[in-house]
């Protein structure tokens, strides 16, 4: 059986998977975040109830909302604070008496959209999260690639497009990233990031939501809005297809629900893209909320 937990700040989700990636049964519990050694015999204790209820030592993949510096194996993981410079793999290993594969949860949903998703049939997969930030993942012929640090597919500390003030004005918000550096496209690509760039047109604070029903009313400055979010997305788009060569590109998180965007952004990447061959497919993905926990299992095909 193959396991899958996605670990995130409020919950810890196990899902069972057959070897034919059928689902078989799933479980959450709250995810303890201040303490370190509750953290993991609680994910043991999950772990073990699950064996036993199945009769079998399930085979274990992890996605967590952070990174494993391959160099130390130590946890950089802001959404679950306990297990920050963690060796969490060697300790759940021990406590599970199993080898175990953990990866970002970006690199999850990736890898669920290219084994049986949206991107099934395709060499080259980019998953990427339009959601409360910009993130995704490479998968390549069925398996991930994470790069020499583990950071492949952090697209969303790429910086935005010189394009953005030909579209905006000079004035346009330039904002400092969580991770220290300015303008980086999770600031812009993300929910947030429609939410920032109707701001800077209206001068009104508006959410995600409200801002696709202006646009869907046909608001002037909404469809501002959109236009140039979709501009953005896709001169970026074409920068990733042009280093990558992708088959798919498929879209997860809150606005990948925008059913628009697989009628705006399409036309848009050709501006982009180089022309000399065919344009990767742009997806909805198919799994939806359960892409991380279900690409957490497909760890260990």
């Amino acid at each position: 059986m193959l396991y899958g937990l996605d670990i995130g700040g409020t919950k810890i989700e196990l899902a069972v998977f057959n070897e034919q990636q059928q689902a078989i049964t799933s479980k959450r519990i709250p995810t303890p975040t201040d303490s370190y050694d509750t953290f993991l015999s609680s994910i043991q204790q999950l772990i073990s109830d699950m064996d036993a209820e199945l009769s079998v030592k399930g085979k274990v993949g992890i996605g967590i909302p952070g990174f494993i510096n391959p160099s130390t194996g130590l946890v950089q993981c802001a959404n679950v604070p306990c297990t920050n410079g963690k060796p969490l793999q060697a300790d759940l290993e021990r406590v599970l008496e199993r080898p175990i594969k953990i990866e970002n949860d970006a690199n999850c949903f990736a890898l669920s959209e290219a084994v049986g998703g949206a991107g099934d049939n395709a060499g080259t997969v980019l998953g990427l999260i339009l959601g409360t930030g910009f993130g995704g993942g490479i998968v390549m012929d069925k398996k991930l690639h994470d790069g020499e640090n583990n950071l492949a597919g952090e697209v969303g500390h790429t910086p935005l497009p010189w394009r953005v003030f030909q579209l905006t004005g000079d004035d346009f918000p330039i904002v400092q990233c969580g991770c220290g550096m300015h303008g980086c496209l999770d600031s812009y690509l993300s929910g947030r990031g429609l939410e920032l760039i109707y701001q800077y047109y209206s001068k009104e604070t508006r959410k995600g939501k409200g801002i696709v029903e202006l646009y869907r009313n046909n608001d002037t400055v909404a469809k501002k809005s959109v236009d140039t979010y979709c501009e953005l997305l896709a001169s970026s788009l074409g920068a990733l297809t042009n280093t990558l060569d992708p088959g798919a590109i498929v879209f997860g998180g809150g606005l990948s629900n925008f059913s628009e965007l697989y009628e705006l952004v399409p036309p848009l990447l050709k501006k982009y893209a180089l022309s000399n061959g065919k344009l990767p497919e742009i997806k909805k993905a198919v799994f939806g909320d359960s892409g991380g926990v279900r690409g957490a299992a497909m760890l260990n095909i």
